[in-house]
């Protein structure tokens, strides 16, 4: 029995969830499907650049987890241009959140601001005015 699948983060769900070739209705082709976390890696790698080190800190699982999800993501995304088949992209193990700009944390937050865990560590703490 392997490992359960550790879920990933994805900063945002995508706004477009089909691609298909012009001029040929939805219902006459096949399809292949990429995951959102898939498209996720494909995003921080190809389109932003980064080094699968980075994406998979990113994304908060191992580098060989990014290798395997991009090689996935390529294969699909080259079938579906080399076949003429529709790209549905849906599914996957993921999170949406970002990391906390206050303590690097991963979180439901929106960009820039302390995540819950910041939040709730600043009420825990005396202010300084009432320090004697």
């Amino acid at each position: 029995m392997g490992r359960p699948k550790k879920c990933r983060w994805v900063e945002t769900e995508p706004g477009v969830t089909f691609f298909k070739p012009r001029g040929i209705p939805l219902r006459a082709l096949e399809q292949t499907t990429i995951t959102v976390d898939e498209l996720e890696a494909m995003r921080l790698a190809d389109y932003l650049e980064l080094t699968q080190e980075e994406v998979a800190h990113k994304m908060q699982v191992s580098r060989p987890t990014v290798t395997r999800m991009l090689a996935r993501a390529h294969r699909a995304v080259a079938e579906a241009l080399v076949q003429g088949k529709a790209i549905c992209i849906e599914g996957g193990d993921y999170r949406l959140g970002q990391q906390c700009s206050s303590c690097g944390q991963w979180a439901a937050v929106t960009e820039g601001e302390p995540c819950p865990e910041c939040c709730c560590r600043a009420l825990d703490e005396p202010d300084d005015e009432k320090k004697d």
